[in-house]
């Protein structure tokens, strides 16, 4: 993060470099001595015009009269909006065939998020922050359909691989006081693995939809126990003692909760 900053600042001094001078000749150039400059300007709006009487750039109000800056390509096309609305403000860049490609908004109950889009409704990442919670990071593929989550909830981080049936397929959890955990999932949604610690302590689970499978945990008196399973039976043990075997979803819910 700190390079990506230090590229950002680099990139943006070489930018100015190159071109403040030239800009700022244009634009802040001085006015004329007989020029009257205004102390205020009063107005329901204020439109910039290219050469041709088109509307390039201004502030006005939008249909709901909530106040609105934008920016015009020679299309007439709206490139760049900013507005505030009663639930918060927002900032939208779009593309040259006008569809919304990012979108930064603030609401006022503290919800933040960016919006990565193709065009307008497709999402492509999406970050959001809400408080009380923590800031989640989503990645979509081109069918608008998403694969991949990366989220701090409630201060316990964790990343979900997902199937295209919007269903887990792998995920990573983390407690800082009870341990973490790498799941997997079958193509029915079915939770069929689980392999990390739980207080400190190692545990492999390996089941089929049938309950059979392989168990592997620390028993209630610290002894490690090994078992293969059969219709939910433990059928062998390394140890000649039957481990004791928790439901799969109980393993994960003990991370979550």
């Amino acid at each position: 993060m700190k390079t990506i900053h230090i590229i950002a600042i680099i990139a943006i001094s070489f930018v100015a470099g190159m071109f403040g001078g030239a800009f700022s000749e244009r634009v802040f150039a001085n006015p004329k001595d007989e020029a009257k400059i205004h102390d205020e300007i009063v107005a329901h709006g204020f439109f910039l015009v290219d050469e041709n009487k088109k509307p390039r750039a201004g502030m006005s109000f939008d249909n709901s009269g909530n106040p609105t800056i934008f920016v015009m390509d020679r299309e007439e096309n709206a490139r760049i909006k900013i507005g505030n609305a009663p639930g918060g403000s927002i900032l939208t860049l779009s593309g040259k065939d006008a569809g919304m490609n990012v979108a930064l908004k603030a609401d006022d109950d503290g919800n933040s998020g960016i919006a990565i889009m193709k065009t307008s409704g497709q999402p492509r990442m999406m970050m959001q922050y809400e408080p009380g919670r923590g800031p989640a990071f989503v990645l979509y593929d081109d069918n608008n359909t998403g694969k991949a989550i990366f989220m701090v909830d409630h201060g316990k981080p964790n990343i979900t691989l997902l199937q295209g049936n919007q269903k887990p397929a792998i995920s990573l959890l983390s407690d800082p006081q009870k341990g973490a955990m790498l799941a997997a999932w079958n193509s029915q949604g079915q939770h069929r693995l689980s392999l990390g610690l739980m207080h400190d302590k190692p545990l492999l689970f390996a089941y089929n939809p049938d309950d059979t499978g392989l168990l592997f945990n620390t028993q209630r008196d610290g002894r490690p126990a090994l078992g293969l399973l059969s219709e939910g039976r433990v059928v062998w043990s390394a140890s000649g003692v039957a481990p004791e075997m928790p439901a799969m979803d109980g393993i994960l819910d003990q991370i979550l909760r």
